[in-house]
């Protein structure tokens, strides 16, 4: 019984030092320039009667890179590296500060392919961008406009006002259509004309009200706001002015259309072509 285990240890260690030598550039000895069909190594022995039909040589020739039929050990005993690169870089700033531009991208080769390894990838990338933060748009001063009249039933009249969220005036370049809250109003006229312009007031007075809602907590007294009278609530028969248009360093009423309970006096300081606010305007005439 000894002696057969003794002969199964021996016949599988000789199996194992078998297989570990066949397929193998180091245990052939092999390392040959291009193709080279004396460069083979196959695992039975060509001259045997019966050979396993999956037994197909390997190669020890750069050709085997090619052909993707090497033996396992072939890189690594014939000295074959592919090339090795390092991370990308960061992209860099767009070469425009202001519209197209374009933004690149490097890496560097930290070790080079030799004996026929794979060659170097693209070391340089590059990609469009816009560059915004050079852009400037002329912005014209906000003019003071002093012929703007108002007869005496102005100082009677209350500006009902919205939020300058519904405003329908927009910065250059833009285009996009809004929709007017003011047309749901039997007041609202549909015809417009260009005679826009901005009045400056100072808030006397003001509702609690107002300061618990964010799109008109700035009605507090004491506080200087834009109203915008813009085309759509200009009246023909007041002049071409928006109702409750106020009249200089009088005080007269105003009230929030949203937001109920929200009203409160202030007096007209000065009137522009354009709201100098931060911001623009801060409500709209209704």
């Amino acid at each position: 019984m000894a002696r057969m285990n003794l002969i199964i240890m021996l016949t599988a260690t000789a199996m194992l030092a078998r297989s570990s030598l066949a397929g193998s550039c180091r245990a052939s000895r092999k390392c040959c320039d291009g193709k080279d069909t004396d460069c083979a190594v196959q695992e039975a022995d060509l001259n045997s009667i019966i050979m396993d039909v999956s037994d197909e040589p390997c190669y020890c020739d750069t050709g085997c890179l090619e052909m993707g039929d090497c033996c396992p050990d072939f890189k690594q005993f014939c000295g074959v590296h592919d090339c090795e690169v390092s991370a990308w870089s960061s992209w860099t700033p767009c070469s425009s500060s202001c519209g197209p531009g374009t933004s690149s991208r490097s890496r560097t080769v930290t070790r080079p392919e030799s004996n026929g390894g794979v060659s170097c990838p693209d070391l340089h990338q590059d990609k469009k961008c816009s560059g915004e933060g050079g852009c400037t748009r002329h912005k014209e001063e906000p003019k003071l406009i002093t012929h703007k009249k108002h007869g005496a039933s102005a100082l009677r009249e209350t500006a009902m006002i919205l939020p300058g969220k519904y405003s329908q005036l927009t910065e250059v370049g833009e285009e996009e259509e809004k929709y007017d809250v003011r047309s749901n109003l039997k007041t609202f006229k549909q015809e417009e004309n260009n005679d826009q312009y901005c009045v400056v007031f100072k808030v006397e007075k003001a509702m609690k009200t107002c300061r618990h809602n964010k799109e008109t907590e700035k009605l507090v007294r004491g506080a200087e706001v834009c109203v915008s009278c813009e085309s759509k609530a200009t009246r023909p028969h007041l002049g071409n002015r928006c109702t409750g248009h106020g009249v200089e360093n009088k005080t007269t009423r105003f009230k929030n259309i949203i937001t109920p309970g929200c009203h409160g006096r202030w007096t007209k300081t000065a009137v522009y072509d354009k709201c100098p606010c931060r911001g623009g305007q801060d409500f709209i005439f209704v």
